[in-house]
């Protein structure tokens, strides 16, 4: 009895005072912290701590075998795995649970971590030398994590990157921002880059689609993100904080979020040391002090974040309205020009009417010459009859110039080959006795 003494003394001194609001823990010990359903808990060397209640049974071992850990969950089901993934446990709010037969892979390190059908998945990420744009899966009843078919290109999916910021809903894997290669570079392994761009694929058809570009302000490596925020992901950097809806094309600025709590953030491998309770509607940070040691604080949503949001497009969509406008505005110059340069039979005539003059007579010629004088309006047919010579009678006239019309309409047709019939026919409206012609 008088050995358990002192555990009991270190447990009764331990656990009020890790329930306050504040706890000091070592700067550059193993510290991780996740939420699952209404609790919050840090995994801390050997042991696992729950850090939102008194709760029975903790804190405990974990036996854990990782070296890197990432924590992916929804209502149900929780879900924790090496960060390269290869190794996965179940969590049940109480007990590990290891569900693989396999090994840490050493992969897929700061890939993008979901659940689809509550199966657990992973988009892009980095290792053994390389970057990733593909899909993996935990197979549950292989024990193994598998590549997931997808039916676009390489060429048609995003580039590979890693510490992806991204989001899931419905159906829909949606990639936004990360660091990566830049696959048209020439020689991309050695022009890594920040890439902010975005997709959106569909598990309905497995196929890829962009969404646009967009100029996120965060800087590699100085952020993390905390998924399903409001659905939404939220991105906490070292010059700001954003919430990303990835979706819905919003970005939601807060202006007065706490950017000394952001700058003091612990972290290790490029891993920020926070989590987000929903129903607590609290964060819970592990931060650097400055007398060598880490401390763990939380903050209300409000407190952390403040209350006011700005409102933006987190990404411009490939628009096709200009395609749209310079197609109609090419349709309208052809268009234009088309009419424009179509010629009249009257302007047609008169370029040809040099070549005309020497082919026929030259009664037919002054008829002719008439009606292009007169084009576009009538004239009336009488007007036609002193071409011909006074000694002609008024029939012979009128009957020579209905030959005349009749041999000049065959003419234009066949010779300048213009559209049948040339002339145009109507009564005088004036005096409905005078008839009428003109060139059409």
């Amino acid at each position: 009895m008088k050995y358990l003494v002192p555990h009991i003394l270190f447990l009764v001194l331990l656990i009020p005072g890790f329930y306050s609001q504040n706890r000091t823990l070592q700067k550059d010990g193993k510290h991780f912290l996740f939420s699952f359903k209404e609790d919050s808990y840090l995994v801390s060397g050997d042991s696992l701590f729950c850090i939102t209640k008194e709760k029975e049974g903790f804190p405990k071992p974990h036996q854990l075998n990782l070296v890197n850990y990432k924590f992916v969950a929804n209502d149900s089901l929780g879900y924790i795995k090496n960060r390269s993934s290869g190794i996965v446990y179940s969590f049940d709010g109480s007990e590990f649970k290891r569900l693989d037969k396999s090994f840490a892979y050493q992969s897929q390190n700061f890939s993008f971590s979901f659940l689809y059908k509550n199966n657990l998945m992973d988009f892009g990420g980095y290792g053994l030398h390389t970057y990733k744009n593909n899909i993996i899966y935990f197979d549950a009843e292989k024990k193994e994590t598998e590549l997931y078919p997808q039916v676009s290109s390489y060429k048609d999916s995003p580039n590979p990157r890693h510490k992806i910021i991204g989001q899931f809903r419905g159906n829909h894997l949606y990639i936004g921002p990360g660091y990566g290669v830049l696959n048209e570079q020439e020689f991309p392994l050695k022009n890594l880059s920040f890439i902010n761009d975005y997709w959106k694929f569909s598990f309905n058809d497995s196929r890829w689609e962009k969404l646009g570009k967009g100029s996120l302000n965060i800087t590699f490596p100085f952020y993390t993100s905390i998924e399903n925020f409001n659905q939404n992901t939220l991105v906490i950097a070292e010059d700001g904080v954003f919430e990303c809806d990835i979706k819905n094309n919003t970005l939601i600025t807060y202006p007065r979020a706490k950017l000394n709590v952001t700058r003091t953030l612990n972290r290790s491998f490029d891993e920020y040391k926070v989590t987000y309770n929903k129903l607590e509607n609290k964060f819970y940070f592990i931060i650097n002090k400055t007398n060598g040691v880490a401390e763990l604080v939380s903050l209300s949503k409000e407190g952390f974040l403040g209350t006011e949001k700005v409102y933006s497009n987190l990404y411009q969509t490939r628009s096709y309205i200009w395609f749209i406008v310079l197609s109609l505005l090419g349709l309208f110059v052809l268009i234009f020009f088309y009419f424009s340069s179509k010629k009249t039979p009257s302007q047609v005539i008169s370029k040809n009417l040099l070549n005309i003059r020497e082919e026929i007579k030259l009664e037919d010629f002054k008829i002719l010459k008439r009606l292009i004088e007169a084009s576009p309006n009538y004239i009336n047919y009488s007007e036609l009859l002193d071409v011909f010579a006074e000694h002609y009678s008024y029939e012979s006239k009128k009957k020579k110039t209905r030959q005349s019309i009749l041999y000049l309409e065959e003419y234009l047709a066949q010779k300048i080959k213009l559209k049948s019939p040339v002339f145009e026919f109507r009564r005088n409206v004036e005096d409905r006795r005078e008839k009428q012609i003109r060139i059409k």
